[in-house]
């Protein structure tokens, strides 16, 4: 197979605009026979997210509407490699909130207009499969488990923190974000927990104390998320709840 001379097989070239660098797409691979919809059936996305898109998200709320407006922006501006616009994005907020809606709009925009490869990932099944990865007769590792989800152009990460995190876990993750971090792969994290630093939940009223991010996903996960990630807190009415409502008052 011939590597592209272009781009060393990569699949995207450095471009500068206004004294900035950015990647974009090689021709290598918008010329590339597969279509659309195959790359979107191979991201891994749940058929109950399938229909996520920008066009169909519910905005109840200012930060639900200005959570749209930003990860809109985001697929316009992709990929980002600038300080200031952001590597990744966190979504953060409740329950029901859309945060995965976004994640999965974001990922299926950049794949329809930007040719991505992208891979989409429950944190929780990630981790399940890791775990259960290494098989003495084949000799599966879990590195091996890994290497796809490190190299996909865009990882959506969904319900970070769902698991309390061993030691194992956490090294897990931060070999994943920060091989990822440092190869400049842009992660979409979603989670139901709201960030704050130490000294702010420290000095929380403890009568309505929460968990946090970072007690979660521990000091340095939390700190290398803030390094490749645009945080975008959410808050709203849980959807999932309301349609359940709205369902057992129709049947």
């Amino acid at each position: 197979m011939t590597v592209c001379e272009t781009c060393g097989g990569v699949g995207f070239s450095i471009v500068s605009r206004e004294g900035r660098e950015y990647a974009e797409p090689c021709s290598c691979r918008r010329n590339s026979a597969e279509s659309p919809e195959a790359q979107l059936a191979g991201c891994g996305v749940p058929p109950r997210y399938e229909h996520c898109v920008f066009d169909n998200f519910d905005r109840r709320t200012p930060s639900q509407a200005a959570a749209r407006d930003r990860a809109e922006r985001y697929v316009e501006g992709y990929p980002h490699l600038g300080p200031q616009e952001g590597l990744g994005v966190l979504f953060t907020g409740g329950n029901g909130v859309g945060k995965t809606h976004l994640a999965v709009a974001i990922l299926r925009s950049l794949v329809e207009r930007k040719g991505v490869r992208g891979r989409f990932w429950d944190f929780h099944e990630l981790i399940r499969e890791i775990r259960n990865s290494y098989d003495s007769e084949t000799k599966t590792s879990e590195l091996q488990v890994l290497e796809p989800v490190v190299e996909a152009d865009v990882l959506v990460l969904d319900d970070l923190g769902a698991w309390k995190m061993t030691d194992w876990m956490n090294d897990t993750l931060f070999y994943l974000l920060n091989s990822r971090y440092t190869a400049r792969r842009p992660t979409v994290v979603t989670t139901n927990y709201q960030d704050a630093d130490l000294e702010k939940i420290k000095s929380a009223d403890p009568l309505v104390r929460r968990e946090y991010l970072v007690e979660r996903i521990g000091q340095r996960l939390r700190s290398r998320l803030m390094e490749m990630c645009v945080a975008i807190p959410m808050d709203g009415p849980d959807m999932r709840r309301i349609q359940q409502d709205v369902l057992r008052h129709t049947v």
